[in-house]
């Protein structure tokens, strides 16, 4: 009995053609993931976050871009009521990028992507 489910049955594995269409598999889902992640910047909505109004700490109503999180806001420096959704503005840092929300998101498109597949994989496998 294994500790990790799968674990043996990966170790175990001696044809490297199933090894190399399991890791083709896995590198495919996630570059979809991520791809879904970066597409679902074109979802924008105004969302309220924490911003320094004139010395103090207040609600500020600001766009962001992502589903289901928004992991993409409107920056203090950036021109208002816009986010960047170029690469190149994701690197200079015009608008304020929430890693963990980014995480969460890109986690949220690949367990859809996975639920998507084992569903077709198993209508395939009854037909």
């Amino acid at each position: 009995m294994a500790l990790i489910p799968g674990l043996s049955y990966w170790l175990f594995l001696t044809d490297f053609k199933v090894k190399e269409l399991f890791m083709k598999k896995i590198i495919y889902f996630n570059c979809l993931a991520f791809a879904f992640t970066y597409i679902s910047l074109f979802y924008q909505k105004y969302i309220l976050i924490d911003r320094i109004v004139v010395d103090r700490l207040g609600k500020v109503e600001v766009i962001g871009g992502g589903f289901p999180l928004q992991f993409l806001v409107d920056g203090e420096i950036s021109p208002g009521g816009s986010i960047g959704i170029d690469p190149l503005s994701l690197i200079v840092g015009l608008d304020q990028f929430i890693f963990l929300y980014f995480i969460l998101d890109y986690l949220f498109w690949l367990v859809c992507l996975l639920v998507c597949y084992l569903f077709l994989r198993k209508i395939k496998v009854k037909s």
